[in-house]
């Protein structure tokens, strides 16, 4: 990999696809390059546009879309027939133009979105202090708006917080930074893995269970730091020690947290607008069935609270059909669980294993349970994961699950199954366990 300040001089005002010309660096991190770009037709600025350039070379058409899963996300929920709720909906979110690899840039891969001329919401919010209640609700109705149609299509953003959130020019919300957005399981009724920012997350998500509602926590921390200007969420003592396990740490210190009533700290609140203490407490709930379901039925309360109407009763929140279809038990075609793997491939390849174990580890089949193919690749995916991470015992557990699966079906194809053999012979190897590790060297040989 090339050195950042290389890549970008190399690229820097150059012509991508012969048509976008890149004018500056936007933000750059451990993945991508983001430009301020023009796109031209026949030598004619047609307009500005945002590109992202990856950092990874040699990519090709299997492996650019695990790269870019978040695009593809984005992508498909825009591309979702619209209804009028949708339609404003889709006016804070990121429009995506163009993608594809760059053949004369080593095969890296692009992407083309809309350019937003703002600041983000946290930039405001600094300046600002507190918000007065109008201003605060138009904001908070927008993001909903955005939400409410990825709720919609059963998606989940996953990292809601005020510096993912822009306000152009216009001081029109968008929301940016579908990095870790996914849809929720069918089977499951939420998206697995403890993802995001430990700060904005809800209880649920730090336990891997994400649905629209751990979405609403985050707006509701929103919500509370646009109305006080703080909360007790940023200055709790959280740990960012990243070699060490700090989840159960964490999920006791998000069920003890206090938030006083934003009108003990908002006169204005206090003096004409007392529902929203109900309202923001409903959001912070601990218990997901305590919150507003989704975005749009917090949309729903927002404005039935500015028109004098009381707080609508709980609703159930949304969850899988009685009669939904199950997953086929030999066949990974649905497109959540493509997702998914696209984003654990990604995330071995970036060497973020403790990551990839946090998406993989809900998904596990119990030891006593008959596999099906996604049990299969769950179990070869963390068997790479644990191994990468050094722990061996697990990484060896997870693979000789899978290999005596082997003896009574083949569930994965030969070479995937001949690579598991291979990480397995490595940990018995550094266990100091040469002869099984002789074993699993000699199986992996016959089936190749």
């Amino acid at each position: 990999m090339e050195r950042t300040s290389s890549l970008e001089q190399r690229l820097l005002g150059q012509t991508l696809a012969g048509k976008y010309k890149l004018r500056d660096v936007q933000a750059s991190g451990a993945f991508g390059i983001v430009f301020r770009a023009e796109q031209y037709f026949c030598r004619r600025c047609v307009r500005p546009v945002a590109v992202k350039v990856s950092r990874q070379s040699e990519l090709t058409e299997d492996t650019a879309p695990d790269l870019f899963g978040d695009a593809l996300i984005l992508a498909q929920l825009l591309a979702a027939p619209a209804t009028s709720l949708d339609d404003a909906g889709r006016r804070h979110l990121v429009q995506i133009h163009d993608m594809g690899l760059l053949r004369e840039y080593d095969n890296r891969a692009f992407l083309v979105m809309e350019y937003v001329d703002g600041l983000p919401l946290l930039s405001h919010m600094r300046a600002a202090g507190r918000f007065s209640v109008s201003m605060g609700l138009r904001f908070l109705k927008q993001i909903c708006r955005g939400m409410a149609l990825v709720h919609a299509q059963g998606a989940v953003h996953r990292d809601l917080k005020s510096d993912n959130i822009l306000v152009d020019r216009r001081g029109v919300i968008r929301i940016v930074d579908f990095g870790l957005a996914a849809y929720t399981d069918r089977r499951h009724g939420f998206a697995a893995g403890s993802l995001g920012t430990f700060t904005y997350m809800a209880p649920e998500t730090l336990q891997g269970r994400s649905t629209p509602a751990s979405d609403v926590y985050s707006l509701g921390l929103l919500m509370y730091e646009l109305f006080t200007g703080g909360g007790p969420h940023l200055t709790a003592p959280w740990s960012v020690d990243d070699k060490t396990d700090h989840r159960d740490e964490h999920l006791r210190l998000k069920r003890g947290l206090h938030f006083p009533p934003p009108s003990t700290v908002q006169n204005e609140i206090r003096n004409d607008h007392r529902w929203l203490d109900a309202m923001a407490a409903r959001c912070l709930a601990v218990e997901p069935q305590q919150r507003f379901a989704d975005a749009g039925r917090l949309l729903a309360a927002l404005e039935a609270g500015e028109a004098g109407q009381p707080l609508p009763p709980l609703e159930p929140a949304t969850s899988v059909p009685t009669d939904a279809p199950p997953f086929p038990p030999d066949s990974l075609a649905d497109d959540s669980i493509h997702a998914m793997f696209r984003e654990v491939r990604r995330l071995l390849a970036a060497r973020a294993y403790e990551q990839a174990i946090d998406r993989l580890d809900v998904y596990r089949p119990p030891e006593w349970a008959v596999l099906d193919a996604m049990g299969a690749r769950t179990l070869r995916s963390l068997g790479q994961a644990y191994l990468g991470a050094g722990n061996l015992a697990a990484a060896r557990d997870c693979l000789e699950q899978l290999r005596a699966t082997r003896k009574e079906q083949d569930l994965l194809p030969r070479a995937e199954y001949a690579a598991a053999l291979s990480d397995l012979y490595k940990c018995y190897r550094e266990m100091g366990q040469m002869e099984a590790a002789r074993a699993c060297q000699e199986e992996a040989r016959h089936l190749l």
